[in-house]
């Protein structure tokens, strides 16, 4: 976990190429809901992933691959793994792909016929074959990588893709930005007592309205919301600060120290005592 701030995905490209692309290995854990102005595809090398992309549950395996559209807030539950992350901004597909805004993305694991098994596994080897030219850099590899990158990215758009009419689009990004505002304001006052009802003030809602948005959007509910964005502070404080564990959780909201403490064991599997000392070690 790099940092603390979650919400808003800033994505930069690596240095030699016009996209982020690389080799992800962690232990696995918890990202939360966030989003980023990039597709990502994911292909999963070891492990698996779990992802609540809005309205959707995606069960990812070793050996398989997913596509997430852009600004689609999602969050991963993993376990260890490893995968080969490939993000791809907006700029460059809007630049060669007329109304890329309308189309959306459909490459997710499931059954599939003969033929879609076929195009998926050309889909895979141009990522690995990207991968391999990428570590090894003969001369000349960055016109080899980008030749693959482009063909990938033809191979999303024609196979992988539908176009969405303008009213839908409206509408989807209409709700995101509903969403991201709610999750933003969740984030900026995780330490303060916040209630359903006290959020749904704030947003001139109802409070059953916003319970049942923030569970179609994100699948939780707000309390639950924060308690995951609680336990992401509190985690980087434990491991950057020498900070007593009460100290951090009151810091962070968490005046309820039995639910903070299942919280965080139902991320980590462990006491924040018992994090903090194994994360040490590994130093």
């Amino acid at each position: 976990m790099e940092s603390k701030e979650v919400r808003h995905e800033i994505v930069f490209s690596n240095a030699d190429i016009d996209v982020r692309f690389y080799l992800s290995a962690d232990d696995g854990g918890y990202v939360p809901p966030h989003w980023h102005d990039h597709i990502e595809m994911i292909y999963m090398l070891e492990g698996e992933i779990q992802i609540h992309c809005e309205t959707r549950e995606i069960h990812v395996k070793a050996g398989e691959l997913i596509v997430l559209n852009s600004k689609e807030i999602h969050s991963i539950w993993s376990t260890k793994n490893q995968a080969l992350v490939l993000q791809v901004s907006d700029k460059i597909l809007e630049k060669y792909v007329p109304d890329y805004e309308l189309l959306q993305f459909q490459a997710v694991p499931g059954p599939m016929s003969p033929a879609e098994a076929t195009k998926m596994e050309r889909l895979k080897k141009i990522c690995h074959d990207m991968y391999v030219i990428y570590e090894v850099r003969p001369d000349g590899y960055l016109l080899k990588f980008n030749s693959l990158l482009y063909d990938l990215l033809f191979s999303l758009v024609h196979s992988y893709s539908i176009k969405l009419v303008e009213k839908e689009v409206s509408r989807n990004q209409k709700n995101r930005e509903k969403m991201k505002e709610i999750l933003t304001f969740l984030d900026k006052h995780h330490e303060e007592q916040l209630t359903v009802q006290s959020v749904a003030e704030h947003f001139n809602y109802h409070p059953d309205y916003l319970s049942r948005i923030m569970k179609r959007q994100i699948g939780m509910t707000v309390s639950e919301y924060l308690y995951e964005i609680r336990i992401n502070y509190i985690y980087y404080d434990l491991m950057n600060t020498a900070d007593f564990i009460n100290e951090i959780f009151e810091r962070h909201g968490c005046t309820n120290y039995r639910v903070t403490m299942r919280w965080f064991k139902k991320r980590f599997g462990c006491t924040p005592k018992e994090k903090r000392i194994m994360e040490r070690e590994k130093l």
